[in-house]
């Protein structure tokens, strides 16, 4: 693929997703706007509003050449993960849209949307700069690897060597050095290239395998309300549990009054120690199904929600009302 593309602001949480969290739906697409709110203490979930007027989708939760690894001299010349991220951003409005208009159907099949709309969120996580070393620390085996294919290759030797006039700026900002964002960059690059000719890849072979594996329990949860708003945070998800080994969960904002909750626990923590050793591995190998529960004006998980956004946010999150439910 031809990565060569002349855009130098980058999002790092698609504008796509920002408009179905607009303070004007209805607006045209350039026009659309977001209220932006500033972290003020993160332990009381204290926040202030940045603008009454909110501002421009096109500026907001993007960095300038945040995504580029070899710029060429020229002005409009350079090469970054643009076409790489686009498929998936294409993807998650009509996603999105499909699913939010399934849930009144009992019985309508979902599948498609709950495992794509998870793999665009997912992804940003790992494109999210103020997330780099953690996803530096999940994708630790990607950095001994390389793809084969020879146009690939000569994508991939320019993340690693490309021109990058940026770079010493964008890591003191970030706080990260050198050496982690060119390795963030190559954990990128490698998880939307498929490794091996037509193969999945690594991003979705991971999302697959997760969703696959027989040991997990999987359950999702899909907030929805009528009147109240969800934050949208700038690090793309928010974490509603304390992360353990037997389980984790994600919550990532879905559109202006709705968010989604991915639940993952292993089988052998979760079910009683009652339990037969037949009757677990029987569970493990039966066709896998994903309970999905469509929960309606549940304001003490709004609150939760809200509050998980606030306080492990980088330093600002985003509404489409100036009204933020339970801060």
């Amino acid at each position: 693929m031809d990565l060569l593309n002349g855009t130098k602001n980058q999002h790092f949480v698609s504008q796509v997703e920002q408009r179905l969290n607009a303070v004007n739906p209805s607006a045209r697409e350039e026009n659309k706007k977001i209220y932006s709110f500033s972290l003020k203490d993160r332990e009381s979930h204290s926040i202030i509003l940045d603008s009454e007027k909110g501002f421009k989708i096109s500026r907001t939760l993007n960095l300038k050449d945040i995504f580029s690894f070899d710029i060429l001299g020229k002005d409009v010349e350079r090469y970054n993960f643009e076409k790489l991220f686009h498929q998936y951003e294409t993807n998650i409005k009509s996603n999105t849209e499909s699913l939010i208009s399934k849930l009144p159907t009992p019985g309508a099949d979902i599948k498609p949307e709950i495992l794509n709309i998870f793999a665009s969120k997912f992804l940003n996580f790992v494109r999210n700069p103020y997330s780099i070393k953690k996803a530096l620390d999940t994708f630790f085996p990607l950095r001994n690897i390389h793809p084969t294919d020879p146009i690939h290759y000569k994508n991939f030797e320019r993340v690693l060597n490309g021109r990058k006039p940026h770079q010493s700026y964008l890591c003191e900002q970030l706080g990260v050095t050198e050496e982690e964002y060119v390795d963030w960059l190559s954990v990128i690059f490698l998880c939307l290239t498929p490794i091996e000719g037509d193969q999945p890849n690594f991003l979705e072979k991971t999302v697959k395998d997760l969703f696959e594996n027989p040991n997990l329990f999987i359950m999702v949860f899909i907030y929805t309300y009528d009147e109240k708003t969800c934050l949208l945070s700038d690090r793309g998800y928010s974490i509603p549990l304390p992360e353990k080994d037997d389980h984790m969960a994600w919550d990532f904002n879905l559109y202006s009054n709705g968010f989604i909750r991915y639940f993952f626990g292993d089988f052998d923590f979760l079910v009683p120690a009652s339990a037969s050793k037949y009757l677990i591995e029987n569970l493990k190998v039966a066709p896998k199904s994903i309970p999905v529960h469509n929960v309606v004006n549940d304001l003490n998980e709004l609150e939760q929600y809200n509050k998980h956004v606030v306080y492990q946010c980088h330093k600002n999150v985003f509404n489409s009302s100036v009204e933020c439910y339970g801060l």
